[in-house]
């Protein structure tokens, strides 16, 4: 989500693709809408009221590597959240081109609602003061599918926009990054240390439909389909202290962005099929990045049943500049309008401006009985996403969540979670705010304003066996 480009012969360059002429074509066009996964951004939290800086599960591997310090013993742990998402976005700008009979083709509200589980396995063992563990996660991604325009259903005319309003930004689509992490955390006296290493697999599978000229006139209208992967790495670290020893738990991370300081290039292919029906297939890289994030909290047992959590973090998503596709091993360099400077190899690009992001949480545990924990909390985090860069396909809003839960222990060796958490997004209304038409090729796009809406929910459960 990061540098910049310049431009050849693929569906920014317009030299290559005529005008449609024929609803036959475009309606071939249609058939790439199966070949394509979904995308979305992941509102999940592993470990649900227990994934924070101060924890010592085996979520600590992602959330403060010191975490495992303060734990005993060794641990196996399963999670999943079961999300549903459900997004609605209403554009009310008119077209730059009215044609007859497309009344409704590109303004009118588009919608989804999708499940998504995002499994978290990972184990950890102390050893006198030494502790280790490793993880496999997905804590960036998610997968989405836009419902479908019925009013042009069948149409023999304009067959493009029944994949919805919303369609010159997202059909369908998957971006993930998934980790495999190993942690190691050692004890000195109140103080614990911990550092991580992680293998990040990126992959982005998205459909959309696409105008040669950056706009959204119909008689132009094709489809790019962008699949493309990648194997990166990234560092952690992470102290925690006691300054009251099982009172008073202090928490401070710190997780690199992919790469360290730099960003992802994943590499694979951009399939284009024209207006005309003429297909064009490159080798191409996609230049991304995700942020660092640091994160702090504090616990306090006020008494020997009852907890009280207050904890947040903060994320450089400010490094994201641009979403940039560009020639296999070429680089992304822009101009301020979006145009590419001299020596760039942009084919695509997605002007993105995102702002750094803080959230913050403050949640309590209180134990009835030894053998149960019941968990709340609350929290808020502030979007990444400014109002002149929102679309369809990475809509970004400021959110309240709220949680509520329990904690089982039928034996020793066993724990049981489930907690579910309602994510209370506030609608965004951005009309007349898009700069995606204003930039140059290859960054010029659609125009994105209008009425956002988000809901989101998740059903954590998890397992603990300790041994």
């Amino acid at each position: 989500m990061h540098q910049r480009t310049r431009c050849r012969r693929t569906m920014d360059s317009t030299s290559v693709m005529p005008r449609a002429s024929a609803a036959a074509v475009l309606a071939s066009l249609l058939a790439l809408s199966g070949m394509a996964k979904a995308s979305g951004i992941s509102v999940a939290q592993f470990g649900a009221e227990h994934g924070n800086p101060m924890t010592t599960e085996p979520t600590a591997i992602f959330y403060n590597p010191a975490g495992l310090a303060g734990s005993h013993g060794g641990q196996v742990m399963g999670d999943m959240t079961l999300l549903w998402r459900h997004v609605t976005y209403e554009h009310t700008t008119p077209d730059a081109v009215t044609l007859p009979g497309s009344e409704g083709a590109n303004t009118g509200k588009a919608s989804l609602l999708n499940l998504l589980a995002l499994p978290f396995v990972g184990a950890s063992y102390r050893i006198h003061n030494f502790a280790f563990g490793a993880a496999i996660y997905i804590p960036y991604g998610g997968q989405s599918g836009w419902e479908k325009n019925d009013a042009f259903r069948n149409n023999p005319q304009f067959p493009g926009p029944y994949d919805g309003v919303q369609r010159w930004y997202s059909i369908s689509g998957e971006i993930r990054s998934a980790y495999g992490s190993l942690a190691g955390a050692y004890e000195l006296g109140p103080f614990a240390v911990g550092l991580s290493a992680s293998l990040i697999q990126t992959k982005v599978n998205t459909l959309r439909a696409r105008d040669p000229t950056g706009g959204d006139d119909l008689r132009n209208e094709g489809r790019s389909w962008l699949d493309v992967s990648s194997w990166d790495f990234g560092l952690g670290a992470g102290i925690t202290y006691e300054p009251v020893p099982r009172v008073v738990r202090i928490g401070l991370s710190y997780q690199s962005r992919p790469n360290v300081a730099g960003s992802i290039r994943a590499g694979g292919h951009l399939r284009t099929i024209f207006a005309n029906g003429k297909q064009d297939s490159n080798e191409v890289d996609f230049l991304t990045t995700l942020p660092d994030v640091i994160r702090l909290g504090v616990s306090y047992r006020m008494r020997d049943n009852f907890e009280l959590r207050l904890f947040g973090d903060f994320q450089t998503w400010a490094n994201l500049k641009d979403h940039c596709v560009v020639r296999k091993g070429t680089d992304c360099t822009l101009n301020p309008d979006g145009s590419p400077a001299p020596g760039s190899g942009a084919v695509l690009n997605q002007r993105r401006d995102w702002q750094d992001t803080f959230a913050v949480r403050a949640g309590a545990s209180f134990w009835p009985v030894p053998s149960m924990e019941l968990v709340a909390g609350v929290g808020y985090s502030s979007s990444a996403v400014p109002a002149s860069t929102q679309e369809p396909a990475l809509p970004d809003f400021n959110a309240l969540q709220a949680a509520l839960g329990g904690i089982l222990r039928p034996m020793d060796s066993l724990q049981l979670a489930a907690t579910y958490t309602q994510y209370i997004w506030f609608s965004r209304d951005t009309t007349g705010e898009s700069i995606h038409p204003t930039l140059a090729p290859p960054s010029k796009s659609p125009d994105s304003g209008g009425k956002y809406s988000q809901q989101v929910g998740a059903l954590n459960l998890n397992a603990i066996l300790s041994f």
